[in-house]
């Protein structure tokens, strides 16, 4: 019953898209099946983190003349704060295998940096900070084989998370030189999703558990900016730019502990890192035939 129980978050927990963005590194939960044949469970979690992203595309500038011819270009995201919260419903298709889906809302703040030619800091865009926007997802868990307490497994989940919120862009008539300094006002949305795939062991103790191992952590997506006002001299101008995140592929560690709250409750604590990217989160889960 207990393991059975211990569903845990199976759904609970696809928390970040998310993620995780964007990209937040959602919660994954134990590598194992924990539902039960035919059995159901219901979770809310909440995940916080952060991560760094590079993107690549091409920007346009417009001075009241037209857009000059898009050049390439390069945007830094150092540190994307992200949180998400999440309902999940999940379902055992085999004491071996379950699958969930979840959807929240999940919200990102950053600063994002321009990087021009050789490698010299051009726009600074500030004060992104978007509202929650949904966020939503699926993923799959199983069973490999058990040895006494410790039962081997893994999991995958991807969460696709949208935010967008208004941008500050701090430039300058002479990038290089950096004089004539401006600001113009705008907006910036993010479009990405995150896979991770994770194995490892998981030892039972009586009214508890504790979990962890390896995973890969995967993050594709886009990015958009639009950006008007007027320069140092009061003429208008027009920034806009679009890129490609440059898919990262990290491999990092996790663990967690869930605790059997009640018959039917448990509750989870679970902490990842990889090279760019770190996030905590909480949650519980419910089962139900």
């Amino acid at each position: 019953m207990e393991k059975r129980t211990a569903m845990l978050v199976v759904a609970l927990m696809v928390v970040s898209m998310c993620s995780s963005v964007v990209v937040a590194l959602p919660p994954m939960g134990p590598p194992k099946a924990m539902v039960g044949q035919d059995q159901w469970t219901v979770g809310v979690g909440f995940s916080h983190g952060e991560v760094d992203l590079d993107t690549r595309g091409t920007g346009r500038e417009d001075e009241g003349f037209g857009f000059f011819a898009p050049v390439s270009d390069k945007h830094e995201i150092e540190n994307l704060t992200t949180n998400i919260i999440l309902g999940s419903l999940g379902f055992g298709i085999s004491d071996s295998w379950d699958v969930f889906v979840s959807v929240g809302a999940a919200d990102a703040e950053d600063d994002i940096t321009e990087e021009l030619a050789g490698g010299a800091v051009g726009n600074r865009y500030t004060g992104f900070d978007s509202s929650y926007e949904i966020a939503y997802g699926f993923g799959s868990r199983a069973t490999f084989w058990e040895d006494g307490d410790i039962t081997w497994g893994g999991l995958f989940q991807i969460l696709w998370q949208n935010p967008d919120g208004s941008v500050d862009l701090g430039a300058f008539t002479d990038p290089i030189a950096r004089t004539g300094a401006f600001t113009l006002t705008g907006d910036a949305e993010l479009d990405f999703w995150e896979l991770q795939v994770a194995v490892g062991p998981t030892w039972e103790g009586d009214n508890f558990r504790v979990y962890g191992g390896p995973f890969l952590h995967i993050v594709d997506g886009d990015i958009d900016i639009d950006t008007a006002g007027v320069d140092a001299a009061d003429a208008p101008w027009r920034v806009v730019s679009s890129g490609e995140v440059e898919e990262a592929s990290r491999f990092g560690g996790y663990a967690g502990a869930q605790w059997l709250m009640s018959e039917n409750t448990i509750a989870n604590l679970e902490i990842q890192v990889t090279a760019d990217a770190w996030a905590v989160g909480l949650g519980a889960v419910w089962k139900f035939e």
